[in-house]
């Protein structure tokens, strides 16, 4: 099975939400103090249908297993907020060739916030978009299969710094003028090679020699949308607008949907779509969906 999911990688990016709120009195012990913080962590397992259209990491349309594993704390007090998001998902299947991956995503983001109104705030972020294993495009046998992507291979780093308008609990934009984000590659083996002359051409924008790339944006807008939809039905809903100040006309958009259904305690139905535009990455508008009925655990 070529798909092996790094350990290391597993552990590294792992991110551990501790906070401590602490009262201290001449005569008490001390105590930790967690009422700034709500948290809630989901872990799981579906048996998924998926589909893929042009899809730069690499994928095929199958009936498979997925596991996932979100974990999200949010953190307020007086002006301060600071949200951290780790979203975790690996799926493989079986269509008579061995086993092949279905989906994989690995997404962590943090946000520091200082609040300047009710509904607006000065705002930090920090973005990390990866995967785990190897992705390929899959020829009629093995043998033709061609390795187009791997961990950090590539990966998505962004920083900026912004204004958040945030006018419902459940919706909010951050508005980031001169955003920064880093685009890696440091596996050679994705890089197609000249037809002709059989060297290594460049890969998701990051020229042959190099293992990253730096884009700044004009501005960047990420707009975030969690509710509750229906009874028992939740939607979430992530829309980035990168507007590269190298490249007006070609703006890269990411819009990453979630409906989650529960049934019962254990049980939930659950439908992911990522539809995503980047010319350094496909000229084509690429679409990833995972639709799935499974364990879910959530605390």
């Amino acid at each position: 099975m070529r798909t092996k999911i790094s350990i290391l990688s597993l552990l590294t990016l792992l991110y551990t939400f501790v906070s401590v709120a602490q009262d201290v009195k001449p005569t008490q012990e001390v105590k930790k103090d967690t009422t700034y913080w709500k948290k809630k962590t989901q872990y799981g397992a579906n048996f998924s249908n998926a589909g893929f259209n042009n899809w730069s990491p690499g994928g095929q349309n199958a009936t498979g297993f997925t596991i996932f594993f979100n974990t999200r704390g949010e953190y307020a007090r007086a002006k301060t907020t600071w949200v951290n998001d780790l979203q975790m998902q690996y799926g493989l299947l079986d269509n008579g060739n061995g086993f092949r991956k279905s989906i994989d995503r690995l997404f962590f983001d943090s946000k520091v916030g200082h609040k300047l109104s009710p509904k607006g705030a000065l705002v930090g972020v920090f973005n990390f978009q990866s995967q785990f294993t190897s992705g390929y495009k899959y020829g009629d046998v093995p043998a033709n299969d061609v390795k187009i992507s791997n961990f950090l291979s590539p990966a998505f780093l962004t920083e900026s710094i912004g204004f958040e308008w945030k006018p419902k609990p459940f919706f909010g934009m951050v508005f980031s003028p001169g955003a920064i984000r880093q685009t890696i590659v440091t596996d050679d083996g994705v890089r197609e090679k000249n037809a002709t002359t059989g060297e290594l051409q460049s890969a998701y924008g990051v020229r042959v020699g190099s293992k990253f790339r730096n884009d700044f944006a004009l501005i960047q807008i990420v707009s975030n949308f969690d509710k509750d939809i229906a009874k028992n039905i939740n939607l979430k809903l992530r829309h980035q607008v990168f507007i590269n100040a190298n490249s007006l006309a070609h703006i890269d958009n990411r819009i990453d949907a979630k409906v989650a259904a529960k049934i019962n305690k254990y049980v939930s139905a659950t439908f992911d779509l990522i539809v995503l535009y980047d010319d350094d990455l496909s000229t084509k508008i690429q679409q990833a969906r995972n639709l799935g009925l499974g364990f879910l655990y959530t605390f």
